[in-house]
């Protein structure tokens, strides 16, 4: 009698190590492209900015318009201001307002008509070519004031980015201002005016030298 053995084949288990790598890679990939895109979406093209600063001089109680960026017609873009920030040092009450100029702009004056007929707020605004960010300062008492370089939010297209722009700065200074009076002085009753001679005293000199020439004349015409 004879015997035999049957012997079952082993199913090969899938390599886990090769699953796992692939995975990885996928997810690395994925990761490098999502990153990629975020950092393409945060970082559009920077701001146009200056060294150059300006340097103005105003009174209490009356604004003061500075000019702190404003981009030419080589400004090929249009984007969407979110928000603006200003960093000011001061020595006394300040307020800081920052404005949207239409189509203009200007340096440091405290009449901005004659370049910005129109101010408004930049938030949720469209900023294009020729147009300009203007800070409006006023001052509640004498102060010297610090501004540093703005620092604007803002969408351009589907990318968004918060970058500094424009000039470095601006140093102002508010001196206190009260307005002039006139003083209208009161007419002077002091001064002492020589009296007319009573005109018996004046025809009584008139007759003394009348008298005095007749005299003085015969005694030239007397012989010695």
């Amino acid at each position: 009698m004879s015997s035999s053995s049957l012997e079952v084949p082993r199913r090969q288990k899938p390599e886990k190590r090769s699953k796992l790598w692939r995975i990885l890679v996928i997810l690395a990939t994925l990761a490098v492209a999502v990153g990629w895109l975020i950092w393409f979406l945060r970082t559009p093209d920077d701001l146009p900015t200056t060294d150059r600063s300006a340097d103005g001089a105003g009174v209490v109680d009356q604004p003061l318009y500075v000019g702190m960026f404003a981009v030419g017609d080589g400004f090929d873009r249009t984007i969407t201001i979110t928000d603006i920030e200003v960093d000011v040092e001061a020595d006394g009450d300040v307020e800081v307002t920052p404005q949207l100029c239409r189509g203009g702009s200007l340096s440091v004056t405290t009449d901005p008509s004659g370049w910005c007929p129109e101010l408004e707020d930049p938030k949720d605004q469209e900023f294009t070519a020729g147009d300009s960010i203007v800070l409006v300062v006023t001052a509640s008492e004498p102060a010297d004031v610090e501004i540093g370089r703005l620092r604007i939010s803002y969408r351009d297209g589907i990318r968004w980015g918060d970058q500094d722009a424009g000039l470095e700065g601006a140093t102002l200074s508010f001196a206190d201002h009260q307005p002039g009076t006139v003083v209208e002085e009161p007419e002077d009753t002091t001064t002492e005016r020589p009296e007319s001679e009573p005109e018996e005293k004046r025809d009584k000199k008139d007759e003394d030298g009348e008298g005095n020439k007749e005299e003085k004349r015969d005694g030239k015409n007397d012989p010695a």
